[in-house]
C-alpha cells in the first residue's frame, strides 16, 4: 500500500509539471500535490535518474526527454494516427487549412495529429493536447456519433464554460447541434473555442462502425464566409473521413 501511494504521489508530480509552461519549483511541486518538501525531493531525485524529469539548475523542474520518448512509442502504435496521417497531408494541401485528428476521452477530446497549413494560425491547439468536445468541431463530430443518452450523461458530468461569446453553453441547444450535425455528416465550431477560428469536422468509422476519431480543417471565420466555399470544404472533410474510415476497414 506504501509503494502504491509513492506511486501515485510520483504520477501526480508528472502530470502538475505537465500543466507547466515554466516548470515548477520543489516547494510548489509539494504544495500542489499536498506532501511534505522533503518527499518531493526524494521523489524528484528518482525521477531525475530515471530521465523522467530535468531541471536547468534554476531551482525549476521540467518534463523529461523520455516522457516524450515514451509518447512517442504510444503514438507509433496508434493505428487509428498512422493510418489516417496521408489523408491529412492531402487534407491539408487540397484546402491550404491547417487539419487535426483526434479522438474523444471523457468530455474531452486529445490531439493525436496535427498537419498546419503554409499559413500559421493563432490557435492553441498541439499534439497530446486537449480541448473540451462541446465547443470543438472534432468534438461535436464525435459526440453527434454518439446515442442521445450518452451525450446527455456526458453532459451532465461537466458546467460548459463561455470560451468566447459563441460557445453554446445551453444543454438543449447543444444537443440540437448534435443532431443537426449527425444529419448533415459534419459539425461546425463557428468561433466557439477561439475567437476569429472556425473548423469543419466529420467523424471516423472503424472496422465495426463505430466512431473511433475525428478530423476537421480549421481556418479563420473570414475564410469560411463565401457559400460556395462551405460546400467544397465540408464535402472534402466529409470524404476524407470516409476514405481513412475504409482504410480502417469500415465498409
Amino acid at each position: 500500500m506504501a509503494d502504491a501511494k509513492i506511486l501515485e504521489k510520483g504520477l501526480k508530480l508528472l502530470e502538475e509539471l505537465a500543466q507547466s509552461a515554466e516548470g515548477m519549483s520543489a516547494v510548489e511541486l509539494a504544495e500542489s500535490i499536498g506532501v511534505h518538501k522533503t518527499s518531493v525531493y526524494r521523489y524528484l531525485n528518482t525521477l531525475l535518474q530515471a530521465g523522467y524529469i530535468q531541471t536547468n539548475g534554476d531551482g525549476s523542474y521540467h518534463l523529461g526527454n523520455k516522457i516524450l520518448e515514451l509518447g512517442s512509442h504510444m503514438l507509433r502504435r496508434m493505428p487509428l494516427r498512422e493510418t489516417a496521417h496521408p489523408f491529412l497531408v492531402k487534407l491539408s494541401a487540397e484546402t491550404q487549412k491547417t487539419v487535426h485528428l483526434c479522438v474523444l476521452d471523457g468530455t474531452d477530446v486529445v490531439y493525436i495529429d496535427k498537419v498546419e497549413s503554409q499559413r500559421s494560425l493563432p490557435i492553441i491547439s498541439r499534439i497530446g493536447g486537449r480541448a473540451p468536445a462541446y465547443c470543438t468541431g472534432v468534438g461535436k463530430a464525435l459526440l453527434s456519433s454518439l446515442p442521445t443518452d450518452q451525450v446527455v450523461d456526458l453532459l451532465n458530468h461537466i458546467s460548459p464554460q463561455k470560451h468566447t461569446a459563441l460557445t453554446i453553453t445551453d444543454p438543449m441547444e447543444l444537443l440540437e447541434d448534435l443532431k443537426l450535425a449527425n444529419e448533415r455528416g459534419y459539425a461546425i465550431d463557428d468561433g466557439e473555442h477561439e475567437e476569429g477560428i472556425k473548423c469543419f469536422a466529420a467523424p471516423i468509422k472503424g472496422y465495426g462502425g463505430e466512431t473511433v476519431g475525428a478530423i476537421s480543417i480549421t481556418g479563420l471565420k473570414r475564410e469560411f464566409d463565401d457559400p460556395h466555399m462551405v460546400e467544397e470544404l465540408s464535402n472534402k472533410v466529409k470524404q476524407a473521413a470516409i476514405a481513412i474510415s475504409h482504410a480502417l476497414g469500415y465498409t
